[in-house]
């Protein structure tokens, strides 16, 4: 990790406001192809849509932004788009896994009413998209064979009738044993909360974790991407020495893509632009 450095532009407020005012209207739009393409009626998912707003996430937060009515409304743009791209994030494991709640939904409805294994052709017709039929079907078909081995399996293990009376309880001797909920853990370091970076809070420093790691996502280097621990140790270390360089009380945490690497800028919070 860096300190901070010449990786950084500046240019007016009224040009912030522009692109603020561009970047919300991408994202309703892309929010919207994207619930588009869940619903099937788009046979693609919108990347390249997504990589465009990302990149210009990660140009804007290279930007100093002085006006507080600014910087906010660019946090609250950031937080907005984390949520979105966890969403689109995990809709799409699903859909892939054939666990998606809303084909499932349509495949029990039609099991309610007719009974039986759905196939592709009546996937389809009751509405789930074609380029997802095949990973829905065949999770169907496991989830009934699983359940149908596990009723054999039950009716196997059934005890005959002689079986069935419980033995009678035995005397207990001492106190009754302590429920796991309440045992005190052999380690009390485990329970220890996080330590405290300098110059830096915790909501800070989550904000610029997941910051982080949806770079590397973008990327598709999510593997090597550090553990939170890891930054935070890194941090604890070169935090103080920053505080100190440029004389401040606090820092912010920028996220820069270089080189097709992902790097963690801090800066001087009172720093001007």
């Amino acid at each position: 990790m860096k300190k901070a450095g010449a990786f950084t532009f500046s240019i007016t407020r009224e040009g912030i406001e522009a692109r603020l005012g561009e970047m919300e209207m991408k994202m309703t739009r892309l929010r919207a192809m994207y619930e588009s393409f869940f619903m099937g009626m788009e046979r693609m998912a919108p990347n390249s849509q997504r990589r465009d707003m990302n990149r210009m996430m990660l140009e804007m937060q290279q930007v100093q932004i002085t006006n507080s009515s600014l910087r906010f409304r660019f946090q609250s743009l950031s937080q907005k788009w984390i949520l979105h791209i966890t969403y689109w994030n995990r809709t799409m494991r699903e859909i892939e896994a054939g666990t998606y709640r809303r084909d499932i939904a349509r495949a029990q409805r039609h099991m309610a009413e007719r009974g039986g294994v759905l196939t592709e052709e009546q996937a389809i017709a009751i509405g789930i998209p074609k380029n997802r039929v095949k990973a829905f079907v065949a999770r169907q078909q496991r989830d009934v064979a699983r359940k149908t081995l596990s009723e054999v399996a039950a009716v196997a293990d059934v005890p005959a009738v002689a079986d069935l009376a419980a033995p009678p309880a035995r005397p207990r001797s001492g106190p009754p044993p302590i429920p796991a909920h309440a045992r005190r853990s052999p380690n009390p370091d485990v329970a220890l909360a996080a330590p405290t970076l300098p110059g830096l809070s915790e909501a800070d420093f989550e904000g610029a974790y997941q910051r982080y790691l949806a770079a590397h996502h973008e990327l598709g280097t999510a593997a090597d991407a550090a553990s939170k621990d890891k930054i935070r140790a890194r941090l604890g270390k070169q935090l103080p020495k920053i505080l100190a360089d440029q004389q401040c009380a606090s820092v912010r945490i920028e996220v820069a893509v270089e080189d097709g690497k992902v790097r963690l800028r801090a800066w001087s919070a009172e720093a001007k632009g």
